[in-house]
């Protein structure tokens, strides 16, 4: 089926597949079902599309937040420490401000002032993509931009459970097979490489809470 989807993607000229995630919340927080043939499945695509995928943790709260009431808001946060992925994450979330009913609040999570976190062009490119978000100038959207410094992985992770309850939606970039200060120390612990690092730490049982979360990786550079 993975071929299927990543062919219609190439015909419609789609530039996101999201996928739901193999595991399934109730609303209480417990998990309610697993399904392997969906994680092989999301897998294979995020190993093939011709665009790039978003894996969907719906927490169980999504349909119920799915209709905005009027003067409400649907709270929405980015993770950002850096890299293609996150800059993907940032795209998708600059094109959700267009909607005057979502609230987007963008996390960067920078390393100790003596570490240095990916190439400098990375950096040149994320600090780029940042601009907007830093000064407020996101098309008409009002964004909230955060900066907090962490030693280490389970500094983020203290981080990271302190928020998960001020959003219904958290948007992290993969960032799969990419070492960062920020992610020390809890890549050993990932049960599931689709998500990245910092997906994983966010749909884990051990995690309660209300967020589901989007898992974003851009389009990937694939040889034959």
């Amino acid at each position: 089926m993975h071929e299927d989807i990543c062919t219609v993607a190439l015909d419609k000229l789609v530039s996101l597949i999201v996928l739901p995630f193999h595991r399934r919340w109730s609303v209480d927080g417990s998990v309610e079902s697993e399904d392997h043939n969906t994680r092989i499945l999301n897998c294979s695509v995020l190993d093939r599309a011709p665009c790039s995928v978003g894996i969907l943790v719906d927490r169980g709260h999504l349909g119920q937040s799915s209709i905005v009431a009027p003067g409400s808001s649907f709270s929405v946060a980015i993770i950002f420490l850096g890299g293609k992925d996150d800059r993907e994450a940032l795209a998708f979330g600059k094109r959700m401000t267009n909607d005057s009913t979502i609230s987007l609040t963008v996390i960067r999570l920078v390393a100790s002032a003596d570490e240095v976190d990916g190439s400098k062009w990375d950096n040149v490119l994320d600090a780029e993509e940042l601009k907007g978000f830093r000064y407020n100038d996101v098309r008409e959207g009002f964004v909230i931009y955060l900066e907090e410094v962490v030693e280490d992985g389970p500094q983020t992770a203290l981080l990271l459970r302190s928020i998960v309850d001020d959003y219904d939606l958290i948007i992290v970039g993969r960032r799969f097979n990419v070492n960062s200060p920020q992610t020390s120390g809890l890549s050993e612990w990932s049960e599931f490489p689709e998500l990245g690092t910092i997906g994983d730490l966010l749909a884990s049982p051990d995690i309660t809470c209300r967020a589901s979360v989007l898992v974003v990786q851009q389009q990937k550079m694939v040889t034959q």
